[in-house]
Formats: structure tokens, sequence, C-alpha cells
């Protein structure tokens, strides 16, 4: 949209206010009404608007014939507005700033009809809530090519900074003291320990994550740092004589659809968020074996500090937080239903034992 379009309707609004007779001025005489206002000085804002003092003089003039109302007087030190210029000012800033938005909005969807998205996620995420805003994104945005990056978070951190992707979904947690990043940390995510139907320890629910190191364990992404050492405290609490020489994770696969096949076909275990074992659960195929607060994955938007994202860019981020919220909301009604009961402390096991 050209900067001159007229305002003819727009104009409307400030009928009310007995300050317009009728109006027919192009959005350049209002940004010179409100940059005279803003510097106070016919010299300055002149300076600002790359225009010669005697041009925006005509101008402001102009603008005073068409509403029949004088906006400045002239002071010592500059200009001021008149009491009606003042109401005039607040009606055309609210115009200038809808005329703002108007172009920013068609620039915008011009970025959306054709070109390039380069995103990443971290595996859960990627294979969970990216899924979902990628299958509402394209379908609004049929022409944009998308290209996503499936990783762990150290990997994606690297492209970001060599300006392969956007931003990217993935755990955060290491990410604390890297000063060029803008991190937008998301709900955190429980997770469940999960096991197929007829498991050995499926009539020992719910269990700690030490008991199961009797079996091993399978997972879709990397361990994040924070994790390690309560997992590695586990691993040397099992009961399982082996459980210390047992390497953890006993598997690592990228994909979802592949741990959850060998979880379902093997007496390997896994941790997963319920929405993204939801079908399963539901079908009985894979049960409940407890949960841990630490195993709890920790998303966050990434991106680098003071790069713009492309339209493309800005549209699928929003696309991306709604999946989110919707995630979290079916993950709430999950947990409800298939949340493990709290395990007894270890010394009412203890004295359980005792009078056995």
């Amino acid at each position: 949209m050209q900067p001159v379009m007229r305002l003819a309707v727009l104009m409307r609004l400030m009928h009310a206010s007995g300050t317009v007779r009728r109006m027919s001025l192009e959005v350049r005489h209002m940004r010179h009404v409100i940059a005279l206002d803003e510097h106070g000085s016919f010299a300055r804002a002149a300076s600002v608007l790359g225009l010669s003092q005697s041009a925006l003089s005509r101008s402001i003039q102009a603008v005073e014939r068409e509403i029949g109302s004088v906006l400045f007087i002239r002071t010592t030190s500059g200009v001021e507005p008149t009491d009606g210029g003042r109401i005039f000012i607040a009606r055309i800033r609210q115009i200038a700033q809808l005329t703002d938005d108007l172009d920013r909005d068609l620039v915008n969807e011009r970025g959306l009809q054709s070109g390039q998205l380069h995103v990443g996620g971290g595996p859960y995420p990627a294979q969970s809530v990216m899924a979902d805003a990628l299958a509402r994104f394209l379908a609004d945005y049929p022409r944009i090519v998308v290209r996503v990056m499936m990783r762990d978070w150290d990997e994606l951190l690297r492209r970001l900074r060599a300006r392969e992707i956007e931003f990217f979904l993935a755990e955060h947690s290491t990410f604390a003291g890297d000063n060029d990043l803008d991190v937008q940390p998301l709900q955190p995510h429980p997770t469940f320990i999960l096991a197929r139907r007829g498991h050995p320890l499926a009539s020992r629910a719910p269990i700690s994550f030490a008991d199961g190191f009797a079996y091993p364990y399978a997972s879709l992404t990397r361990i994040p740092p924070r994790a390690l050492e309560p997992i590695r405290s586990a691993q040397r609490r099992s009961p399982d004589a082996t459980a210390a020489y047992r390497g953890f994770p006993a598997l690592e696969f990228n994909s979802l659809d592949a741990v959850r096949k060998i979880v379902l076909g093997s007496d390997a275990l896994m941790v997963a968020p319920p929405a993204c074992v939801a079908d399963e659960l539901e079908r009985g195929r894979l049960v409940v074996l407890g949960s841990e607060a630490y195993l709890a994955v920790r998303y966050g938007l990434v991106r680098l500090k003071g790069q713009p994202l492309t339209a493309a860019g800005v549209r699928f981020h929003e696309y991306v937080l709604e999946a989110e919220r919707a995630f979290t909301e079916q993950e709430k009604e999950l947990l409800e239903r298939w949340q493990p009961p709290a395990r007894p402390a270890p010394h009412a096991r203890a004295s359980t034992s005792s009078r056995a």
C-alpha cells in the first residue's frame, strides 16, 4: 500500500470530535503534523522528514486550510499545538498507526505467498508440537517450502549461529549463559516411564527409574546435562546387580515411531510425554510404569538476538506457540487419566517388608 493512499473513510472517526469538517488528507500530511508535534520545531522536524522548512510549512498550512483550524502556534522556542491541534493530532496518530499496521500486514502477506522457511527442532518437539504446527502452516501457506532440521540442541545451536535456521524448538537448559540468544521457555512437560503391555515390570507399577535399570532404556534424544546426575544416581541405586554395568541409554534413536515400535516389540523401556504416546495408551498397547520429576522435558524457542525473522518465520513462530498450547491442554487431560500413583516412601516399604 502506498503512503499516499486516501483515508477519507478512516477520517470519519474524527468528525465526532468536532475538529474536522471534511477530510481528504494523505498519510504523508499526517506524518508531517505528527513530526512537527514530536520535535516542536520546523527545523528539526524538516530535517527528520528530509524536507526543506518551506516545504514542511506549506504542508502544515495545507492541512490547516483543509480542516479550517490552526494546529500550531509559534513560541520563542519553536511551536506548540493548539487545544484543537492536540485533539486532531491524537486522532491522526491512531490512523497513522493503523496504516503502518496495514502496510506491515500486506508486506508480510506478500512474503508468505512464496519462499522458504528453515527451522529446527529437537526429536521430541519436532515430532509432536512442530509437526502439529506444520500441518496447519502448510495448509494455510502451501507455497512456502519448509525445511525442518531435527537434531539435538547442541547441533541446532551450531546451525542457528551459522544462519542455517531461523529458530529452533528444543531443550534449552544448557543455554543460560549464552548472551547472543533470545530464549523463550515454554511449559515443562512431565514424562512417563513406559513399557509394552505384559512387560515383567507392569505388575509392579508404580516403579522408580532405578527399578527400570533391570531392562534396557531406549532414548529418543541425548540426555540433557541437568538430568544426567539424578539418572546416574538412580542407576547406582538400582536393585539389579548388573545395572551399574549397563550402558545408558541402551539405544538412542531419534525417531519416535521407531522407538515406540522397539518398545512394543521388546522389554526395552522408554520415557516420553504422554501426549506423544496418547494413541498407544488409549489402545492399551503401552502401559505407564512410573514418572520422575527430573525427567520432564523443557522446551524453549531459541533464536539469535538482533536477527529478524522472515515473514514466514514470524508466522510459523505463532503457529508453534498455538500448537504448544494445544499440546499442553491435551497433556493435562492425559495426566488426569494416566498419572501413576505416588510410590510409597522408602521407609514405608521397609516397614511393610518387615511386617511381612
